[in-house]
């Protein structure tokens, strides 16, 4: 079998994308709430080398379209790949590319912009073409860079807020404050991308909960990116977070006090945004938050108050 370098992570959204990886590891590395590539450095990829490996992946969808009509299959390519684990073929083409690792758009603009249109030549199927972006990194970059990432067939960004909360922003050393996030977002959105926005619930824990949803509704409010994503914090050994919750220095969020933070922020919220709770395993509680603002927001609220009352009545029945 044909093999080439994948991205470690992806966003869950792009679990049925070919993944191809343009840069290696992270470019910040000391957010506090993470564990993923300690003591990795970046590295860029050269383009030739990225290149061959979308060559690869071209040579391994023709060889499973030519081996799906060798045995009677040639109209279910699909079907064929997926009993060879080949997931980003589901279709039967490559209709949904992300590009790793973690902040991607890092690169020479010119650079990025070669392996995007190399990767829309290979695979003229394509629909969606996405990377993740630090927002720091998008509000350096020229509208012109942007624009020319965007033209070469770069379609989604994912980014990371976390929270719009500067202090918390500065307490987990996020390394970029709210208004990099404002500038990095509009940035993106202007260039014609689509953008989604991750969102913490619990980063701030018990102690700066209600900072921590106000303000990050306030940088969202002045971004409006097309998707809200929220991805509850988990600590796990590794993070520094994890270490200060252990020395008391840091206290996780009830889950009654998620639930009042994720309605805070819903409430707060004047965007039109796609706000998603559903596709991150930590948002267990959130039960029927997906949907559309400000459409949907009052059948949020409801589902959040719904149960935050079971909650509480599960508690005083103890």
């Amino acid at each position: 079998m044909m093999s080439y370098e994948l991205p470690p992570f992806r966003p869950p959204t792009e679990a049925y994308s070919l993944l191809i990886r343009a840069t290696r590891n992270c470019s910040w590395n000391r957010c506090e709430f993470c564990n993923m590539y300690k003591g990795l450095k970046l590295e860029l990829r050269p383009v030739e080398e990225v290149k061959e490996d979308v060559r690869t992946a071209k040579m391994l969808a023709d060889e499973v379209g030519e081996w799906a009509a060798r045995i009677g299959y040639g109209d279910r390519v699909g079907l064929v790949a997926r009993a060879n684990g080949i997931l980003w073929l589901d279709e039967g083409v490559v209709k949904n590319i992300f590009i790793g690792d973690s902040n991607s758009v890092i690169m020479r603009a010119e650079d990025l912009a070669e392996i995007v249109g190399f990767l829309c030549h290979a695979f003229p199927t394509v629909e969606r073409v996405t990377s993740y972006a630090r927002a720091k990194t998008l509000a350096k970059k020229s509208p012109q860079e942007l624009r020319m990432l965007r033209e070469a067939g770069l379609s989604r960004l994912h980014v990371g807020l976390e929270t719009g909360d500067d202090e918390l922003l500065t307490y987990v050393k996020k390394g970029a404050t709210a208004e990099d996030m404002i500038v990095g977002g509009r940035k993106a959105i202007e260039a014609g991308f689509e953008l989604s926005e991750y969102v913490m619930p619990g980063l701030g824990g018990r102690e700066r909960w209600e900072q921590h949803a106000r303000e990050t509704a306030r940088v969202l409010n002045q971004i409006e990116p097309h998707f809200i994503r929220l991805r509850t914090l988990m600590l796990a050994p590794g993070m520094p977070l994890y270490e200060k919750n252990q020395q008391g220095e840091f206290s996780l969020q009830s889950l009654e006090g998620l639930l009042i933070e994720v309605r805070t922020l819903i409430e707060e919220l004047k965007v039109k945004s796609q706000m998603v709770a559903s596709d991150f395993s930590s948002n267990f509680y959130l039960m029927g938050v997906d949907g559309r603002l400000p459409q949907e927001k009052q059948s949020m609220l409801r589902s959040i108050d719904l149960t935050l009352e079971t909650t509480r009545s599960r508690v005083e029945s103890r």
